[in-house]
C-alpha cells in the first residue's frame, strides 16, 4: 500500500495584501513587504531587519527616474516603515 503525503501549506494568520492609507502593501516573503500606490506604481518595499534590541523595520524609497532605491532609517514598527514612505 503506497501512502502519499500531501504538500503542506503554511496558513498565514495576517492578510497578505492590506491598506495602509492610500497605499497598499502587499507581502512577498515574511520579512518583506512590496508598497504601492492604487494604480500599481511601485512606491517602494518595507523589509524586516533583526538589530541588537530586537526586531526593526526599514523602507526604501523606489526612485524612478533615478531607476534605484533611496533607503530610509530603520523603526521599530512596520506601519511607521510605511508611513515612512507614505509622507517621505
Amino acid at each position: 500500500m503506497q501512502t502519499s503525503t500531501a504538500p503542506a501549506f503554511r496558513i498565514r494568520s495576517t492578510p497578505v495584501a492590506r491598506s495602509r492609507g492610500d497605499l497598499r502593501v502587499l507581502d512577498v516573503r515574511d520579512d518583506l513587504s512590496r508598497v504601492t500606490r492604487a494604480n500599481g506604481e511601485i512606491v517602494g518595499y518595507v523589509d524586516r531587519v533583526d538589530v541588537a534590541g530586537g526586531t526593526a523595520y526599514r523602507a526604501r524609497r523606489y526612485v524612478a527616474t533615478e531607476r534605484r532605491f533611496v533607503e530610509l532609517p530603520n523603526v521599530w514598527s512596520a506601519d511607521d516603515a510605511v508611513d515612512c514612505l507614505r509622507w517621505g
